[in-house]
């Protein structure tokens, strides 16, 4: 497990924080936990979508001409 790994993990556990923080915006319980819990899965599918890109090194998609 390399640092970059430790810090995407990190990074991916703000999402439970950022939905912590907006379930207690909400009077209601049923609201802050639908809401909130769509918001930190939200934050996390987004820092794993712009960072797995930077962490692997993708083969690039090689193409044939097949019209001969």
């Amino acid at each position: 497990m390399t640092m970059a790994d430790i810090l995407i993990g990190l990074m991916i556990v703000t999402g439970f924080f950022v939905s912590a923080a907006i379930s207690r915006l909400f009077r209601r319980g049923m609201t802050g936990i639908i809401i909130g819990g769509v918001a930190g899965l939200g934050v996390s599918v987004a820092i794993l979508y712009y960072s797995l890109d930077q962490l692997f090194d993708l083969a690039p998609v090689e193409t044939t001409d097949v019209s001969n």
